[in-house]
Protein backbone atom coordinates (compact mmCIF):
# COMPACT_ATOMS: atom_id res chain seq x y z
CA UNK A 1 0.00 0.00 0.00
CA UNK A 2 1.46 3.32 -0.90
CA UNK A 3 1.80 6.10 1.67
CA UNK A 4 -0.52 8.31 0.09
CA UNK A 5 -3.41 5.98 0.45
CA UNK A 6 -2.30 4.89 3.56
CA UNK A 7 -2.51 8.27 4.41
CA UNK A 8 -5.98 8.62 2.93
CA UNK A 9 -7.34 5.65 4.80
CA UNK A 10 -6.06 7.14 8.19
CA UNK A 11 -7.77 10.66 7.87
CA UNK A 12 -11.29 8.61 6.65
CA UNK A 13 -10.64 6.45 9.56
CA UNK A 14 -10.17 9.83 12.04
CA UNK A 15 -13.11 11.13 10.33
CA UNK A 16 -15.47 8.58 10.54
CA UNK A 17 -14.43 8.03 14.90
CA UNK A 18 -14.88 11.71 15.08
CA UNK A 19 -18.28 11.48 13.85
CA UNK A 20 -19.44 8.20 15.97
CA UNK A 21 -18.00 9.88 18.95
CA UNK A 22 -20.22 13.07 18.04
CA UNK A 23 -23.00 10.56 17.94
CA UNK A 24 -23.68 10.25 14.07
CA UNK A 25 -25.30 6.63 14.16
CA UNK A 26 -24.17 6.11 10.40
CA UNK A 27 -20.47 6.45 11.39
CA UNK A 28 -20.91 2.88 12.91
CA UNK A 29 -22.07 1.48 9.45
CA UNK A 30 -18.97 3.20 7.97
CA UNK A 31 -16.49 1.37 10.43
CA UNK A 32 -18.02 -1.70 10.41
CA UNK A 33 -18.36 -1.95 6.40
CA UNK A 34 -14.23 -1.39 7.31
CA UNK A 35 -13.81 -3.39 9.82
CA UNK A 36 -16.47 -6.26 9.94
CA UNK A 37 -14.25 -8.68 7.58
CA UNK A 38 -11.20 -8.15 9.48
CA UNK A 39 -12.31 -8.48 12.78
CA UNK A 40 -14.80 -11.36 11.40
CA UNK A 41 -11.62 -13.36 10.24
CA UNK A 42 -9.23 -12.65 13.62
CA UNK A 43 -12.43 -14.09 15.76
CA UNK A 44 -12.38 -17.24 13.29
CA UNK A 45 -8.88 -17.90 13.72
CA UNK A 46 -8.59 -17.49 17.25
CA UNK A 47 -11.66 -19.09 18.08
CA UNK A 48 -12.03 -21.77 14.86
CA UNK A 49 -16.07 -21.55 15.14
CA UNK A 50 -18.06 -19.58 12.54
CA UNK A 51 -20.86 -19.17 15.22
CA UNK A 52 -18.77 -17.96 17.63
CA UNK A 53 -16.95 -15.56 15.91
CA UNK A 54 -20.06 -14.08 14.16
CA UNK A 55 -20.74 -13.38 17.86
CA UNK A 56 -17.56 -12.21 18.72
CA UNK A 57 -17.88 -9.63 15.83
CA UNK A 58 -21.11 -8.29 16.81
CA UNK A 59 -20.22 -7.88 20.35
CA UNK A 60 -17.02 -6.12 19.49
CA UNK A 61 -18.84 -3.63 17.50
CA UNK A 62 -21.94 -3.31 20.48
CA UNK A 63 -18.73 -2.82 22.61
CA UNK A 64 -17.75 -0.22 20.13
CA UNK A 65 -20.95 1.28 20.13
CA UNK A 66 -21.40 1.76 23.66
CA UNK A 67 -18.11 3.57 24.28
CA UNK A 68 -18.31 5.81 21.01
CA UNK A 69 -18.31 8.84 23.26
CA UNK A 70 -15.32 8.09 25.03
CA UNK A 71 -13.49 7.83 21.09
CA UNK A 72 -10.72 10.18 20.23
CA UNK A 73 -9.82 10.62 16.58
CA UNK A 74 -6.32 11.31 17.34
CA UNK A 75 -6.65 7.29 18.94
CA UNK A 76 -5.22 4.39 17.09
CA UNK A 77 -8.73 2.82 16.23
CA UNK A 78 -7.83 -0.35 14.68
CA UNK A 79 -5.63 -1.03 17.58
CA UNK A 80 -8.18 -0.42 19.67
CA UNK A 81 -11.03 -2.66 17.97
CA UNK A 82 -8.86 -5.44 17.34
CA UNK A 83 -7.76 -5.69 21.54
CA UNK A 84 -11.40 -5.60 22.31
CA UNK A 85 -11.90 -8.36 19.65
CA UNK A 86 -8.83 -10.31 21.25
CA UNK A 87 -10.54 -9.87 24.71
CA UNK A 88 -13.68 -11.05 23.92
CA UNK A 89 -11.85 -14.28 21.94
CA UNK A 90 -9.85 -14.57 25.20
CA UNK A 91 -13.16 -14.68 27.60
CA UNK A 92 -14.84 -17.48 25.03
CA UNK A 93 -11.50 -19.98 25.02
CA UNK A 94 -11.42 -19.56 28.58
CA UNK A 95 -15.48 -20.47 29.08
CA UNK A 96 -14.75 -23.57 26.49
CA UNK A 97 -13.94 -26.63 27.61
CA UNK A 98 -10.68 -27.92 26.73
CA UNK A 99 -11.67 -30.73 23.71
CA UNK A 100 -10.52 -31.03 20.02
CA UNK A 101 -12.91 -28.25 18.05
CA UNK A 102 -13.23 -29.70 14.33
CA UNK A 103 -12.66 -27.06 11.24
CA UNK A 104 -15.07 -25.69 10.30
CA UNK A 105 -15.05 -25.91 6.30
CA UNK A 106 -17.52 -23.34 5.31
CA UNK A 107 -15.59 -20.47 5.84
CA UNK A 108 -13.83 -19.10 2.31
CA UNK A 109 -13.47 -19.74 -0.93
CA UNK A 110 -13.94 -23.23 -2.04
CA UNK A 111 -10.73 -22.05 -4.12
CA UNK A 112 -9.03 -21.88 -0.67
CA UNK A 113 -9.77 -25.27 0.40
CA UNK A 114 -7.00 -26.57 -1.13
CA UNK A 115 -4.84 -29.11 0.54
CA UNK A 116 -1.95 -26.93 1.59
CA UNK A 117 -4.28 -24.11 3.34
CA UNK A 118 -5.88 -26.51 5.26
CA UNK A 119 -3.05 -27.82 6.43
CA UNK A 120 -1.88 -24.28 7.22
CA UNK A 121 -4.88 -23.39 9.00
CA UNK A 122 -4.39 -27.15 11.10
CA UNK A 123 -0.63 -26.21 11.73
CA UNK A 124 -1.63 -22.60 12.84
CA UNK A 125 -4.55 -23.51 15.05
CA UNK A 126 -2.04 -26.14 16.90
CA UNK A 127 0.01 -23.60 18.24
CA UNK A 128 0.09 -22.35 21.27
CA UNK A 129 -1.86 -19.34 21.91
CA UNK A 130 1.25 -16.81 22.71
CA UNK A 131 2.67 -18.21 19.69
CA UNK A 132 -0.94 -18.22 17.14
CA UNK A 133 -2.30 -15.10 18.10
CA UNK A 134 0.87 -12.74 16.63
CA UNK A 135 1.20 -14.94 13.76
CA UNK A 136 -2.50 -13.97 12.94
CA UNK A 137 -2.26 -10.27 13.24
CA UNK A 138 1.13 -9.70 11.77
CA UNK A 139 0.96 -12.21 8.74
CA UNK A 140 -2.42 -12.62 8.04
CA UNK A 141 -3.81 -9.89 9.26
CA UNK A 142 -1.07 -7.87 8.34
CA UNK A 143 -1.45 -5.24 11.30
CA UNK A 144 2.32 -3.36 11.76
CA UNK A 145 4.36 -5.28 14.55
CA UNK A 146 3.61 -1.72 16.53
CA UNK A 147 -0.01 -2.47 16.41
CA UNK A 148 0.44 -5.94 17.47
CA UNK A 149 2.31 -5.22 20.15
CA UNK A 150 0.08 -2.76 21.10
CA UNK A 151 -3.11 -4.90 21.28
CA UNK A 152 -1.11 -7.59 22.46
CA UNK A 153 0.41 -6.06 25.66
CA UNK A 154 3.99 -6.70 24.92
CA UNK A 155 6.64 -4.96 23.97
CA UNK A 156 7.92 -5.19 19.85
CA UNK A 157 10.84 -7.21 20.60
CA UNK A 158 8.80 -9.20 22.58
CA UNK A 159 6.18 -9.84 19.73
CA UNK A 160 9.17 -9.73 16.81
CA UNK A 161 10.94 -13.02 19.43
CA UNK A 162 7.09 -14.40 19.45
CA UNK A 163 6.85 -14.26 15.94
CA UNK A 164 10.05 -16.19 14.98
CA UNK A 165 9.72 -18.63 16.95
CA UNK A 166 6.23 -19.35 15.73
CA UNK A 167 7.15 -19.16 12.15
CA UNK A 168 9.61 -21.91 12.87
CA UNK A 169 7.15 -23.84 14.59
CA UNK A 170 4.80 -23.35 12.04
CA UNK A 171 7.48 -24.17 9.42
CA UNK A 172 8.28 -27.70 11.41
CA UNK A 173 4.74 -28.50 11.78
CA UNK A 174 4.26 -27.96 8.34
CA UNK A 175 6.94 -29.87 7.06
CA UNK A 176 5.47 -33.15 6.67
CA UNK A 177 2.32 -32.19 5.57
CA UNK A 178 3.97 -30.41 2.61
CA UNK A 179 5.91 -33.49 1.51
CA UNK A 180 2.73 -35.20 1.96
CA UNK A 181 0.38 -32.82 -0.85
CA UNK A 182 0.11 -34.05 -4.05
CA UNK A 183 2.04 -32.00 -6.27
CA UNK A 184 -1.65 -29.69 -8.04
CA UNK A 185 -0.92 -29.01 -11.77
CA UNK A 186 -0.56 -25.57 -12.57
CA UNK A 187 -2.72 -23.77 -15.87
CA UNK A 188 -0.57 -21.59 -17.74
CA UNK A 189 -2.47 -19.12 -19.93
CA UNK A 190 -2.17 -19.92 -23.63
CA UNK A 191 0.04 -17.67 -25.76
CA UNK A 192 -1.25 -16.30 -29.03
Amino acid sequence: MGKGLEHDNEAAERRIVSMLAAGDGSALDELYALYAPRIYRYTYRMLNNAADAEDATQETFYRVMRKSRDLRADAAFRTWIFRIARNLCIDRIRQQPLVDLPMDATVGAPEEQTALHIAVRQALNELPQEYREPLILCDVEEITANEAAEILDLSVPALKSRLYRGRRALKERLGPAVEELPREKHRHPKSD
